[in-house]
């Protein structure tokens, strides 16, 4: 997964609901300010991943595609 996407979370937007973290425990954790960030981008299935990017309430997680994929 991390050869062909790079997952991103826009700090921003994240308001901490943890939506990601239901779906995508092995992506995606909380940090001290209980915004969202990326632990291992290839801990879950890419398909888990747009979910948790799909549920998230402010459109915070982007999915990005590398350059020559």
């Amino acid at each position: 997964m991390s050869d062909t996407w790079t997952v991103t979370v826009d700090r921003e937007r994240c308001m901490g609901s943890g939506i990601c973290l239901v779906y995508a425990a092995g992506t995606f954790g909380h940090d001290e300010e209980a915004k969202a960030i990326v632990i291992d981008s290839a801990a879950d299935p890419i398909d888990v991943i747009r979910v948790a990017a799909e549920g998230c309430p402010t459109a915070a997680i982007q999915l990005v595609p590398n350059d020559g994929m």
